[in-house]
Order: C-alpha cells, then sequence, then structure tokens
C-alpha cells in the first residue's frame, strides 16, 4: 500500500464550527509572506508526530532490517518505478539517504513506528515548492498490516503538520491508477483526484499512467474542525 514515490503555533487557523479563517493573529499577507525555507531550516530536529497507534520519527541505522523488510516486498514495491531491494545495503544507504536530505532539509523521510517502536512504513514529504507553497506527499506500509487504517493514521499525522506548522497551501500524490487501496486513502483524506497522466512512469519495463490527486489547506482544516 503506497503512494508512488520519485526515489504548533505557526499555523492557518480555522474557527471551529464556522467558515475557516485565517488565524486570528494573523492577516493573509502574514500569512502569505510566511517563510517556508526559514521554517524547514529552524525545525531544531526531525519532527516527533503522533497518531492514535502510529508514530512518526526520523529514520535511524537500526532501522535497516525493518526498511529492508518493507522495500524488498514485491506487494509493496508493485506500483513503485523502482524494483524490490535484493540486499540489506540497499536499506541502510536508502537510511543515510533519508538523514542526508533531512539535513540539508530538501524532504522528511519519516519511519512510521508503532508503540513498541517497530518499524513499519515510511511517510514523506517531499518536493517543497516555497514560492507556491505545496509540497508532495508518499508513503509506504509493511503488507502484512494492510487494511487496519495505519497508512491512512500516518498520513493524516504527516498532513496536519504540513498545514498547520509548515503552512502549506496544497499537498499533492500521485498513484498508480492500478491501486485502488491508496486511492481509497486519499480519498478518505480530502484529496481529490485532479487527472491522469499517460504512462508517465516505467515500472519495470511497462509504461504505467499516474493519477495526480490535490489537498488543499483550507478543505483540510473543514475536515479537522
Amino acid at each position: 500500500m503506497r503512494v508512488r514515490r520519485r526515489c504548533s503555533d505557526m499555523r492557518v487557523g480555522f474557527a471551529r464550527g464556522n467558515r475557516p479563517i485565517l488565524a486570528q493573529t494573523r492577516d493573509r499577507k502574514s500569512y502569505m509572506s510566511f517563510d517556508l525555507p526559514a521554517a524547514l531550516a529552524a525545525l531544531p530536529a526531525f519532527p516527533q508526530l503522533r497518531g492514535p497507534r502510529v508514530r512518526l520519527r526520523g529514520p535511524r541505522r537500526e532501522d535497516a532490517d525493518a526498511v529492508f523488510a518493507l522495500f524488498s516486498d514485491p506487494a509493496v514495491m508493485r506500483y513503485w518505478s523502482r524494483p524490490p531491494m535484493i540486499v540489506r545495503d540497499e536499506a541502510a544507504a536508502l537510511i543515510a539517504e533519508m538523514q542526508e536530505a533531512f539535513a540539508e532539509r530538501d524532504k522528511l523521510n519519516w519511519v512510521v513506528v508503532d508503540k513498541r517502536d517497530e518499524a513499519i512504513g515510511t511517510c514523506t514529504l517531499f518536493r517543497f515548492d516555497a514560492r507556491h507553497r505545496h509540497a508532495e506527499l508518499g508513503y509506504a506500509l509493511r503488507s502484512d498490516l494492510w487494511g487496519q487504517g495505519l497508512a491512512r493514521e500516518a498520513a493524516s499525522a504527516a498532513l496536519d503538520w504540513a498545514f498547520r506548522t509548515l503552512r502549506l497551501h496544497r499537498v499533492e500524490a500521485d498513484i498508480d491508477p492500478r491501486n485502488e487501496a491508496s486511492r481509497r486513502i486519499l480519498r478518505r483524506l480530502g484529496f481529490v483526484s485532479e487527472g491522469v497522466l499517460r504512462e508517465r512512469f516505467f515500472v519495470g519495463d511497462q509504461a504505467t499512467d499516474s493519477e495526480v490527486f490535490g489537498l488543499l489547506a483550507e478543505d483540510w482544516m473543514k475536515r479537522e474542525a
């Protein structure tokens, strides 16, 4: 189960029970002038997010076995534009890339863990666009845990943080149109399908379409009100 990925106080406020409004402490001008790169650079450490059953934290070297188990699973990788991992070293290299991406504030690659701190998936915000205030969302979850709402729970925590703390205006996601499980997750999160790009990616030697979804901050806050 996955969205296709290409290998606080500062927030928009909405009055509960009323129409959405910008936080009362700011006007629209201050909202639009929010410095996204500065906000990312100012993060003192990897953001720790929580859902009822999962937690999102930064990647660690000791996650390599779990990350390898995740991304070597053909079921998880079915719709990815890269093949399943073959050796554990690939997972160790990926974790190093995730850590470096955070150091450069280029991507936020969370490891999703259960209550025992066992890594069960990943959730990523990437392709940040500071001028237009949007980013992309990706996630993956261990196949034996599909159907329990855990991927949606992890993605929900990341989205809420993105809209409230980073003040993003929009988050996007793209899936293989055949991936019905991810489509259900995105729709339950409030994403809207915005079109299909034909033969955008190769999965193995097959050219596959890409269905693009979008979610606006205003729509997210309405759901949370």
